[in-house]
């Protein structure tokens, strides 16, 4: 697993620039233990902390002072960094963007901090070459994304503005408090499984990937779906450790989308508890696995609910080469779920993707990705895309996929521009 060292970063080392003091670097190491007990003796609901969670980020980003505003984004701002710091392409992070939202989105406490604006307006436009019959051709959509420090705690939050007929509503919102020296973060609130990658927030296609984006008979809960809960990651050596105790998601897409009304309702019967790990078993070969076990209460329209317990594992690779220009993926689940059709028939599930992404410069990608999912019924498809910055803010990603069963190529192209906003305060 890649490690990232924030003393190699210029900007954190003040005392080598003309506006920083000198600083002494201090370490200190304590062993790592399981919290995740304490995660699962809790006991709320979903309404409680859904409105505290909310609230408190609310306030939190309320509590903010603001200095005059630059043509920044939000961290950018805070740090005098330039977007391409932390982003391969955007939004996609890179080693130091992740080392950076493994802490919580901070840099060390000697590294100068600055005025910043409350808020970023992610706007994004989709096009697809031959849209289905119904949909438009570009497809706009918004987001309003907040971050605000307040003491030892992080406010972050994701609200999307809607789009095709789809509500407005917070995507992602969440406290972040991260502890030096055990290594650790700590989050609650809605937040993405800490899969190896982002499959909302951050994605890096226009389309989704494949089985993480699926439903398994009217289990609607699908792994892309922000969690409702509370979540704890710890570093130890160079393993990564993850643990979340969910009790409800958010519904809905991350940029809009109608709902389709189906009369079908799902919550959760039970809380979901998920585990994950990945780490190093060569220099440059990562593996990793996660398990996910919970509950689903299904309701069809005039019949009684019916509780669908369900259990998900995952296996998977990372490796690069040439200083990480070509770099390969690999994942693949399984799943098994007691009563998806609510009828008391058992549903296998499986699916998964391998990647294959070549760095032609450091902000532009070329890419060929396989996704596979089972549902039961089979899809396959072979996706090729390219990502660019075209600004230092903004964003093109062109995407050729293959239905290796249906036929036929589908094009799309996804542009996202993020600004400072409001531009003054």
């Amino acid at each position: 697993m890649t490690s990232i060292s924030f003393a190699q970063h210029p900007r954190c080392h003040p005392e080598r620039s003309d506006e920083g003091a000198e600083s002494k670097d201090k370490r200190s190491s304590v062993g790592a233990s399981t919290s995740l007990a304490l995660l699962a003796s809790l006991s709320v609901t979903t309404a409680t902390l859904a409105a505290l969670s909310m609230t408190a980020a609310v306030i939190a980003l309320c509590l903010l002072t603001f200095a005059r505003a630059e043509a920044m984004p939000v961290f950018a701002q805070r740090y005098h960094l330039t977007c391409k710091t932390c982003h391969t392409v955007l939004p996609e992070l890179n080693d130091f963007g992740n080392a950076f939202r493994n802490r919580g989105y901070r840099l060390p406490p000697n590294v100068p901090r600055h005025g910043t604006t409350l808020l970023a307006l992610r706007y994004n436009v989709e096009w697809e070459r031959d849209p289905s019959s119904g949909a438009r051709r570009f497809t706009p959509s918004a987001s309003i994304l907040g971050d605000a420090d307040v003491g030892a705690v992080n406010a972050f939050l994701h609200y999307t503005l809607g789009s095709s007929g789809a509500p407005s509503g917070f995507f992602l919102g969440f406290l972040s408090y991260h502890n030096e020296p055990t290594k650790s973060l700590y989050r609650a609130g809605l937040y993405e499984l800490p899969l190896t990658h982002s499959p909302g927030q951050r994605l890096d296609s226009v389309s989704g990937y494949g089985y993480e984006t699926i439903s398994v008979g009217h289990n609607d809960l699908a792994l892309n779906a922000p969690r409702l809960g509370l979540e704890e990651e710890r570093t130890t050596g160079s393993t990564r450790l993850a643990g979340s105790l969910s009790f409800g998601e958010f519904k809905g897409a991350a940029y809009g989308g109608a709902p389709i009304a189906t009369g079908t309702t799902t919550v959760n019967a039970a809380p979901e508890l998920a585990l994950f790990a990945k780490g190093p078993v060569f220099r440059n070969l990562d593996i990793n696995g996660a398990a996910i076990e919970g509950s689903r209460r299904i309701t069809l329209p005039g019949r009684m609910p019916a509780d669908d317990a369900y259990r998900r594992f995952n296996a998977g690779l990372h490796t690069s080469f040439f200083q990480k220009r070509l770099d390969l993926e690999a994942q693949q689940w399984i799943g098994r779920d007691d009563n998806a059709d609510a009828l008391g028939n058992p549903t296998n599930s499986s699916g998964g993707w391998a990647r294959l992404k070549y760095f032609v410069t450091p902000h532009l990608f070329a890419a060929a990705r396989y996704d596979a999912q089972a549902a039961p019924i089979a899809d396959r498809d072979v996706v090729f895309y390219v990502g660019t910055f075209l600004t230092p803010y903004a964003r093109l990603t062109l995407q050729r996929s293959n239905d290796l069963f249906h036929g036929g190529p589908t094009y799309g192209g996804n542009f996202t521009i993020a600004a400072p906003w409001p531009a003054r305060l």
